[in-house]
């Protein structure tokens, strides 16, 4: 904002790598990726003034990038790599992310299952077919000999009860938990 080369300089190389990996995810090539990047922060840094009423700085320039990416006139499917082309690669993840995924799956599956355990036997045979089973409302009237309207209710009124038992605080707990397990995912699997 006040026009500090350096602070800018700082900017661009942390978002350079990772607008190069989002270009690659949506097909375009390396020098395409770049040549958006720097016109991002080339526009960026001449309208600083202008675009101070921005508060989401990171949503903005994201967004600015891919749109770039995808305006341009010259970019074509010519221009994206191929799929074929690329190496195959395998993902091992490494001990340690196992590890730490496991414990927490581990963590998680046991807390909640003291949870479930909580609900009576009905709710908790329906919830399970629901979640762990993937059954649709239809199915799960047909299993239990159920209204589709009963076994929707049954679920809402399941999921109610199992949110006044985990409670706020431990509701943060599992959601911090799950996060990381989303991204250890990311991280081994990208």
């Amino acid at each position: 904002m006040e026009g500090c080369e350096d602070d800018f300089y700082k900017l661009y190389c942390h978002y350079h790598d990772y607008f190069i990996y989002l270009g690659n995810l949506k097909g375009a090539s390396l020098d395409k990726a770049k040549d958006c990047i720097n016109d991002l922060f080339l526009y960026v840094f001449e309208n600083r003034a202008r675009l101070q009423h921005i508060r989401n700085h990171h949503n903005y320039l994201v967004t600015a990038f891919i749109r770039n990416l995808f305006r341009k006139p010259h970019f074509g499917a010519e221009e994206s790599l191929e799929l074929q082309d690329l190496p195959e690669m395998p993902v091992y993840p490494s001990a340690e992310a196992e590890y730490i995924e496991q414990t927490t799956q581990k963590q998680v599956t046991e807390i909640l299952q003291g949870y479930i355990n909580e609900l009576s036997d009905s709710q908790n045979k329906i919830v399970y077919q629901k979640f762990f089973l993937g059954h649709t409302y239809e199915n799960i009237a047909q299993l239990n000999n159920i209204s589709i309207k009963t076994a929707y209710n049954t679920v809402y009124n399941s999921v109610e009860k199992l949110k006044k038992l985990i409670g706020q605080d431990n509701a943060n707990v599992l959601v911090t938990a799950i996060s990381l397990l989303a991204v250890l995912f990311f991280i081994i699997f990208q």
